[in-house]
């Protein structure tokens, strides 16, 4: 049986999650259980009568060039010991998309565990992340002037809400439910944050760490902060850790490289190198995307140039797992695709135009601008003649997708 969670459920996802380690029968674990599933949409799949699979979603608001899209994010999909290779989670994990599709969300995001499983459920991998470890005291950001504030996970609601107010690009998404930043402040190991207040004791820019041992590395999960100013001021934080600590990992910040921000940077990764404060960088595709609503994102789209129009046939690989009665059937079928200043898909073919083929897994990356029509012709399933596929790449010229919150 696969159902809506249901409150009796708690016993039975508490140790699904600590028979995959994410919970380690702490404490605080049903207090975080609780934030996690407060204001989201959670599915379950029973065997023998207990819930064995447990799915969840929670909505939010991506920010898709200048404006925001409803999207729901799949911020967890966990199958306990005895339902492994049954399908159950295919089948919550469908059901789960397509009542987000249902409830109005335009597109559906993930952090995956490896690629290749999500795919068929029509999701296409964005762009790479760039995490380092660096040497803080390496910082080129003036000296700390003022001393931040001390936050911790009772501080939750402020940090929520200083992060919904971040500075976002396109791609930044917002989590809806202040559970969802109260169960990650939960879950961090010898977490803390740091930030700094207005005048009217609002919040306006911090920071939420973990750390590790005496010196490090520690770990920023994530930062918050409206303009630059407060940036470097976060960053001025972390070089005032430095008498202690001796390494922060820490991402790319949005359109930006932290390799900027370092006094010699290469002599000190060569420094550095093969020791437990490495400053070596991983760049990783962690994140997914699909479209949901495809009439409604494509209609976002703003490109410059004479519009194009041309068909295009749809495939979406999620329509074999969704149940019978599934009120959302997926995005397949024949589309009329207009990319320019006003952008449309419309049902429908007009033998007047040119054609191509893909799967939304790979239109999804078009149009989030995770990859190029070009690219995905040669590692998806986008065809089309290479006159049509140059045309397209000249007109979606979109600025690179920042996610840049943690799920």
């Amino acid at each position: 049986m696969i159902r809506p969670y249901e409150s009796k459920d708690k016993t039975d996802c508490l140790r699904i999650l600590k028979e995959v380690g994410w919970l380690e029968g702490k404490d605080k674990d049903d207090d975080l259980f609780d934030a996690y599933v407060s204001e989201s949409n959670a599915f379950v799949a029973e065997l023998n009568g207990a819930a064995e699979v447990f799915s969840i979603t929670r909505g939010g608001d991506c920010k898709y060039q200048n404006h925001d899209l409803p999207f729901s994010a799949v911020t967890g999909v966990i199958t306990s010991r005895v339902a492994r290779q049954q399908g159950l989670a295919s089948k919550v994990t469908s059901l789960a998309i397509s009542e987000s599709a249902k409830n109005g969300a335009a597109l559906s995001l993930l952090g995956m565990f490896d690629q290749g499983y999500y795919e068929k459920f029509g999701f296409g991998s964005t762009i790479y992340t760039r995490h380092s470890t660096i040497d803080p005291s390496a910082l080129n950001v003036p000296r700390l002037t003022r001393a931040p504030k001390r936050l911790s996970a009772c501080d939750a609601e402020a940090i929520h809400a200083c992060r919904n107010k971040r500075r976002r690009y396109h791609g930044g998404c917002n989590l809806h439910g202040v559970g969802e930043t109260s169960a990650t402040l939960m879950w961090s190991e010898g977490g803390f944050g740091l930030g700094f207040e207005n005048e009217d004791g609002e919040l306006t820019h911090c920071m939420w760490i973990e750390a590790k041992g005496e010196h490090g590395p520690y770990s920023v999960l994530f930062s918050a902060w409206k303009t630059h100013t407060q940036f470097i001021e976060l960053l001025s934080v972390l070089k005032s850790l430095s008498d202690q600590v001796y390494g922060v990992r820490i991402a790319d910040p949005p359109h930006m490289q932290l390799q900027d921000f370092l006094l010699r940077p290469i002599a000190t990764s060569r420094i550095r190198k093969g020791g437990e404060f490495d400053s070596k960088t991983i760049s990783q595709v962690w994140m997914q995307a699909r479209i949901l609503d495809l009439p409604r994102c494509i209609s976002s789209m703003n490109c410059c140039g004479e519009p194009i129009s041309f068909n295009l046939t749809l495939t979406d690989p999620i329509e074999k797992y969704l149940p019978k009665n599934s009120a959302w059937k997926g995005v397949s079928g024949d589309w009329v695709m207009t990319i320019g200043p006003e952008s449309s898909a419309v049902p429908g073919n007009d033998s007047s135009l040119p054609s191509a083929t893909a799967t939304v897994n790979d239109l999804s990356r078009i149009w989030l601008g995770a990859a190029s029509v070009e690219t995905v012709s040669v590692t998806g399933n986008f065809r089309a003649d290479s006159a049509l596929i140059r045309r397209i790449d000249s007109q979606v010229q979109l600025p690179t997708p920042c996610v840049d919150w943690d799920f």
